[in-house]
Parts: C-alpha cells; structure tokens; sequence
C-alpha cells in the first residue's frame, strides 16, 4: 500500500521506537490498572466478585478481539499512524472516564471503550516499525517495543497502587490517562508518513476474510500463532493467579507478592524481549530458523524451571547483597526471561511473511489469537483445576494447578520449533511473489 520508509535518519527511527514504546506502555498500564484498583471499586459501588470479573475480564477482552482485526484493516488502507493516535486519545479518554464513573455500569461501559481503543494499539505500532526497521535491525526494534507490556504491569499496578494509596482511586484513572492525548498528538504530527501506491491500494482492497484466511495458509506464520496462544493459555493464567501461588504455598504478604513479582517476572521480561530480536537479529543471517528457533528454546527450557518452581518448598530463599531472595521468586527472574523471548522475534517474522500492505492485519491476527486462546481459556481453566484439586490438596490445590498447565509451555516450545522449519521455504515463497506477482510462487503464496 505505501513505499518503505527504512531509510529514515537513525535518530528519527530511535525517536518514533521511544514514542511507540511509551504509547505501548501506557496501553498495557491502562489496561492493567483496574486489577489493582477492584477492592477500591468494589468498595465503593458493593458488587460482587462475579460481577467485578466481567468488567475486568470479558468485558475488556470482547471489545479488543472485535475491533482488532477492523482496526488493524483501516492502518493497513487509511494511515497507520492516525489509526494509532485516534486509538491512544480513544483509551485515554476511556480511562478517564472510568475515574469519574457514578456508577459500575458507567465503569462498565468506559472499559468497554478501553478494549475497543487498545485493539487500535499495537497492530499499527508493530507495522510502523517494521517499515521504519529493515530486516538486519527489526526483530531487536519489535523486542524493545514488546517490553512496553512489562513496563506497563509495573507502570498500571505499581504506579496505580500508590497514587490511589494517596488520593483514591479515581484519580489513579485519571493519572493515567493525562499522557495518553499528548502521547497521540506526537504520533500524528511527528509519526512516519509514507507515499500512496494507488496500484497496492486496489490490491488490498480484498474482503478482510480473505486476507486472514492467506495469512492462516503460510504454514510457518498459522503454527506460530497457535504456538503462541497455547503457550498463553498458561500465561494469562500464571498472570492471574499467580499472585494467589506466592501468598498461599510461600506464606508472602500482598506487597510481598507484588515487590518479588514485579522484581521477577516482570523484570525478567523486559529484559528477555529487549534480548530477544538482537539476539535473533545476529543469528538470522547465519540460519533464517534462528528467527524462530529462539522463542522455541525459551519455552522449552523455561518449562522444566516451571515444574521446578512450582514444586519448590515455601520458605526457602538465598542472600544476594544482605537481602534474602526468594528462591521462588529468582525463578519467577528466569522463567519470565525466558517465556519473553518470543514476541519481537514472532511479530519481525509475521512481518517478512506478508506484503508490507497487510502487516498490520497480519499482527492483529496474531493479537486476536494470543487473547482468545489465551485470556479466554488460561485463568477460568486455571480456577477450575484448582477447585477440582482443593479437596486433595486445599490450599496447595493451585501450586498443582499451575504445575500441571504448565507443559503448555513446552508445547508451545514444539510449536515454534516446527514453524521454525517451513520458515525459510515460506520467506522463499513470499520473495518469489513480491518479485514476479501472479507466477507460481505467488500462487502458492496465496493458497
């Protein structure tokens, strides 16, 4: 649809990276805030937990699933960077909203219209840089980006938690969302503007089914995405509940939890995704597999550091610099390193696959996926295993819960690692039809 833009100055290309990557981390603290927030909320409006959990869960999720894909669509045809601002003033505005609700329908609503706007989030982002970045330099650029989830757990629940501590939980929302208009005003005046090609205009002017259904045929692209929600199935559920594991099988307090939390797995990966695309960056040139092969090796071997942890005795903790580190939670450190390795490496890959004209779709593909699969599916199944195990092992029924989905992780790690061989012969397929459009490669690209 639009001329690449990987010539831009090295400066403006670090310029829109730390742009994006803030805007990320805003998304993913906005949408984080209202889990620390629900026992102030709760308070103040008597609902019940169920209640409170639609808000948090489906009613967010819904939202975001639906409009991803259309969302993603219109980046591809309009402009990717108004798709974004518009997005990023639309969530802000939402935010605020929740903070000045009267009532949890109202709250309800405004969530609702978070979800919608974060589904206009990080499609554009990811594709934006994936122009701006050529392929030598874009898998580390995506991984720098994918932190901004990190950075986001500890902006949305630390940062959250301490201005309510002060002065309530309306005003967390609307801390929050204050950045978030200047933030999209920098992307629409200073984001990357590319040339119309009105012959690649017609050209995706395909129904939105269809474009998914050429992404679903890559082999290497349809694997990974399954890899990556089935991997998330265990994610989103040791998001959720593994709070709940630290405080019932190691005996910490909430802001014990939080701190070794935060520390671990969230440090962990902000490390592993910035890691992750320079590592694979330097490694692709030698085996294209490479790509692939490291998120199939971080889940592989974070797995059996899972089983380790999850089976550990609460109590047991080793001294680093005077302080006693849980040995649960250096674990937490490594294991969350490790299950991050996948995200700029998965997403530089989605975006070699796929025409420059439907990136942003090929990436919302892959979002809609992640999110169904696995915040639909991760924490109730989570919950359940634990209910089915509470009469045998009562407080410890959700150490074993999680023990046991925890070889998602290594089916994932398999997923991966078989996408990893069908991903050089589909980049061979994907150059033949952008070098001769409508030859046998291109057939085979498209089928």
């Amino acid at each position: 649809m639009h001329e690449p833009i990987v010539g831009a100055a090295r400066g403006y290309r670090i310029y829109v990276l730390l742009l994006l990557l803030a805007v990320n981390t805003l998304s993913y603290a906005d949408r984080h805030l209202f889990s620390i927030l629900i026992p102030a909320v709760k308070a103040e409006f008597g609902v019940g937990d169920t209640l409170l959990g639609v808000v948090a869960g489906p009613g967010f999720i819904t939202s975001y699933v639906l409009f991803s894909m259309p969302l993603a669509r219109l980046a591809d045809r309009w402009t990717r960077r108004g798709v974004l601002a518009l997005s990023a003033s639309l969530w802000s505005a939402a935010t605020a909203i929740c903070g000045l609700a009267g009532s949890i329908t109202q709250l309800a609503i405004a969530r609702i219209l978070v979800g919608v706007g974060e589904a206009g989030g990080l499609p554009p982002a990811q594709s934006l840089l994936a122009d701006l970045y050529d392929e030598r330099r874009r898998s580390g650029a995506l991984g720098v980006l994918a932190s901004g989830t990190y950075f986001g757990i500890l902006l949305g629940l630390f940062g959250g938690a301490a201005v309510a501590s002060q002065v309530g939980w309306r005003a967390a929302f609307l801390a929050l969302a204050l950045p978030g208009l200047p933030l999209a005003l920098l992307v629409w005046l200073t984001g990357p503007k590319r040339r119309q090609d009105p012959s690649k205009v017609a050209a995706n002017g395909d129904a939105l089914l269809v474009t998914v259904r050429r992404c679903w045929a890559i082999p290497s692209l349809r694997l990974m995405a399954i890899g990556v929600g089935v991997f998330n199935i265990f994610g989103y559920a040791g998001a959720i509940w593994m709070p709940a594991y630290f405080m019932r099988s190691h005996g910490m307090t909430m802001m014990e939890t939080g701190a070794w939390l935060g520390l671990g797995a969230a440090g962990g990966g902000i490390v592993g995704s910035m890691v992750s695309g320079v590592l694979v960056d330097s490694l692709r040139v030698r085996d294209e597999r490479w790509q692939l092969r490291i998120p199939a090796l971080g889940f592989l071997l974070a797995f059996p550091l899972l089983v380790m942890m999850f089976t550990l005795p609460g109590g047991g903790a080793i001294r680093v610099g005077g302080v006693a580190v849980p040995f649960v939670a250096l674990l937490s450190l490594i294991t969350g390193f490790l299950s991050s390795l996948w995200a700029g490496p998965c997403f530089a890959a989605a975006a070699r696959l796929v025409a420059p004209e439907q990136r942003a779709q090929a990436m919302a593909l892959l979002v809609v996926i992640i999110n169904v699969i696995g915040s639909a599916l991760g924490p109730v199944a989570a919950g359940i295993v634990s209910d089915l195990l509470t009469a045998r092992f009562d407080a410890e029924a959700m150490r074993y819960s999680l023990l046991l989905m925890s070889v998602l992780t290594a089916l994932g790690g398999a997923l991966f690692w078989r996408a990893s061989a069908h991903y050089p012969s589909d980049l061979v397929c994907r150059e033949g039809a952008r070098a001769e459009p409508g030859t046998d490669a291109s057939t085979r690209c498209e089928q």
